[in-house]
């Protein structure tokens, strides 16, 4: 073989070998956020206004796909490979500034999300109460989902406890609304077979968690990793890296033996 063609060779046999295992980690990035207020200096989940609407600016500008969480769901369900520009918004707990603060920037740039609401918590201080909620569903652009009653972990309860958490949050909710609630959100990310069993028999679509572990499958529906996003997050170069659609799988392998950071509660 001649000695000039050989490097050219090895060249394009490792960017194929490369392009192929990079295929086959990527992920829908699904960011988690919690609270967008003026305390991001504070709390590690807080994420101010501005830089809110820096990183929705960001993916509008750069043409980023802004799935809803059924259509990601409905891929991974499936089997069909999204554009490698997707991404997905959640929110947990409810907060009063999803409404006033992160709305705004969402409608202003059309892009959907996800809020799951902690239901014992609607109407209390710092919390949305029943008629923002409602408002944001009937604009059709924001979607509810269950974060159970009281916000407890799932997995240091019994069977019958976890399932009232689980179902009745639903029911409620649904009641409340007048809409389907098809996404749970695990308090603590904290689950295991058995509640993952509650949540599909409770007639769930899906679930987030937010690291389930290296060993789970990237497509399970009931077990969606996600990306916490904080103050950390203003740096655009990071926020960069966290939706470019490999940041999970290095997260993954990153927290594998540290326990402590997997069941942080959030």
């Amino acid at each position: 073989m001649n000695r000039k063609i050989l490097p050219a060779i090895i060249g394009v046999i490792s960017i194929v070998i490369i392009a192929c295992f990079l295929h086959s980690v990527y992920s829908v990035p699904v960011l988690m956020y919690h609270s967008i207020n003026g305390n991001s200096q504070n709390s590690r989940l807080s994420v101010s206004p501005e830089s809110f609407e820096k990183q929705m600016s960001f993916l509008k500008k750069h043409n980023y796909e802004i799935l809803t969480l059924s259509e990601y769901v409905d891929m991974l369900k499936q089997k069909k490979k999204p554009s490698k520009r997707s991404v997905v918004i959640t929110f947990d707990d409810g907060f009063d500034n999803n409404y006033t603060m992160a709305y705004p920037i969402l409608k202003k740039h059309n892009i959907p999300a996800v809020i799951f609401i902690v239901v014992n918590w609607v109407g209390n201080s710092g919390m949305m109460n029943w008629s923002e909620i409602k408002e944001l569903v009937d604009s059709n652009l924001i979607e509810i989902g269950s974060h159970t009653l009281a916000h407890d972990e799932l997995t240091k309860m019994d069977k019958e406890e976890a399932f009232r958490e689980i179902q009745e949050s639903k029911q409620i909710l649904e009641s409340k609304l007048n809409k389907p609630i098809k996404f749970l959100c695990y308090p603590c990310g904290s689950f295991n077979a058995g509640i993952k069993e509650i949540v599909e028999k409770s007639d769930y679509k899906g679930a987030c968690a937010t690291h389930p572990g290296a060993e789970l499958p990237l497509d399970d529906a009931y077990a969606i990793r996600r990306i916490r996003i904080s103050r950390s997050s203003d740096n655009m170069f990071i926020f960069w890296g966290q939706i470019s659609g490999y940041y999970t799988y290095f997260k993954d392998r990153k927290i594998q033996n540290k326990d402590h950071e997997k069941n942080t509660c959030y």
